[in-house]
């Protein structure tokens, strides 16, 4: 990971009593969510403002536009004291290392969070050093959904663990009836490239060198182009159906409808399908050919503010969050304390367990792209750019590819 930042010293009393000088002190904590998770943030604040008498959380919900109001806020010196964070290297210079509180009195054990999730909040110094950023609060790993009453119909028996590409499409071909708008596998029409870069992880490639300088022989690497390859074969071939493009609706529409056997996605849809009354499965991800499998991580951190006027204050909110009684409350992803999971049975329970299994697969050699480069932004919109033009014009992947690989290499240095 290339990405470097002047390290901050923080000079601050890092022991105190948790509830000790905190009269009449008001909180300000920014979150993306809404909805139910959006209720279960408030219930956490709610008890931390109970067990520290005196502090008021207010909780900002920014939406869709929170990366927008975020910035807005840190620009105008009216920044929250602690928000939801997942690009550390664009927010570097404004959140606060939080090394020294972990390492301190009034620190945090971090023993018993999952394996792999601090290294998606930290940053390299320009000294070579590494700093957190953030605690992780919650996050999914990517899965396949199975619709287990498509596969009972046709007669397939369900995916199990160990399976691969060609498996899947064995079975999207029997599951697929095109003419019926029917289809065995869902291809995401506007994939998110950080989700995307899971399936060039696990054929061996990836959007970015492992050094972050340069996209050419990533994301044009031939590994590359067979991904992008085989799922346009997919499509075309009415083994699949690009969702979200058109009127093909979206995933969730198609799988609570019975018109899509498999798609691979995180935890968040699964609410909806079980409230949609769908028999559903969940297994891991295929292997290409039985290569490694590796899955991407979707992760909210809970970061500090560098100019927080409460940083101890705040310290202590992100203690709490990550406390097991904080992480029990959160319904709605994977905890990301394992004596959580164990205790709510997760790792034994067929929905879930898929998800906790997938999480070593989470290599963390493979950083995602936007931990490589603080540029990565402005190349991602090259990426997405050129996923678009494969989809559309289904041809010519590697000429797409190689274009894009230089426009992006442009926007790294910019």
């Amino acid at each position: 990971m290339t990405t470097v930042f002047k390290p901050m010293l923080l000079a601050t009393g890092l022991a105190f009593a948790a509830n000790a000088g905190w009269a009449d002190q008001t909180l300000r904590f920014a979150t993306w969510d809404s909805n139910e998770s959006l209720e279960i943030q408030k219930a956490i604040a709610a008890a931390f403002e109970k067990a520290h008498p005196g502090v008021t959380v207010q909780v900002e919900a920014y939406g869709d536009g929170y990366d927008t109001k975020l910035a807005a806020g840190f620009g105008a010196g009216d920044a929250p004291d602690v928000m939801y964070m997942w690009n550390f290297p664009a927010y570097a210079p404004s959140l606060l290392p939080l090394d020294a509180y972990l390492a301190g009195e009034n620190g945090l054990d971090m023993a018993d969070f999952a394996a792999g999730l601090l290294p998606y909040a930290r940053v390299t110094n320009e000294d070579g050093s590494s700093s957190t950023l953030g605690i992780p609060a919650g996050y999914t790993t990517f899965v396949t959904y199975y619709n287990k009453d498509m596969f009972d119909k046709a007669g397939l028996p369900y995916p199990t663990e160990g399976w691969t590409w060609d498996d899947l499409r064995a079975d999207a071909a029997k599951l697929a009836k095109p003419d019926e708008r029917v289809y065995g596998y869902g291809v995401d029409g506007n994939p998110d490239p950080y989700d995307f870069e899971t399936f060039l992880w696990s054929n061996g490639s990836s959007w970015i060198s492992p050094d972050g300088k340069t996209t050419t022989g990533y994301l044009n690497a031939p590994a590359s182009t067979e991904v992008f390859q085989q799922f346009v074969d997919m499509v075309k071939g009415g083994e699949a159906v690009l969702f979200g493009v058109g009127d093909n609706g979206s995933y969730r529409e198609l799988f609570n409808a019975d018109k899509l056997g498999m798609v691979i996605s995180g935890i968040w849809p699964m609410p909806d399908f079980e409230a949609a009354g769908k028999n559903f499965g969940v297994v891991g991800l295929p292997s290409f050919g039985g290569k490694p499998v590796h899955s991407n991580v979707g992760i909210s951190s809970l970061s500090i503010a560098k100019d927080s006027k409460e940083p101890d204050l705040a310290w202590e909110f992100v203690k709490f969050y990550a406390s097991p009684e904080a992480v029990a409350m959160r319904t709605n992803d994977i905890p990301v304390l394992n004596s959580v999971a164990k205790s709510k049975g997760m790792a034994d329970d067929p929905k879930f367990a898929p998800f906790i299994a997938m999480l070593p697969a989470a290599d963390a050699n493979l950083s995602p792209a936007f931990l490589r480069n603080a540029n990565w932004g402005r190349a991602q919109d090259v990426v997405t750019e050129a996923i678009q033009r494969i989809y559309i014009e289904q041809d010519g992947i590697q000429a797409i590819l190689n274009d894009a690989a230089a426009r992006a290499d442009k926007a790294l240095t910019k």
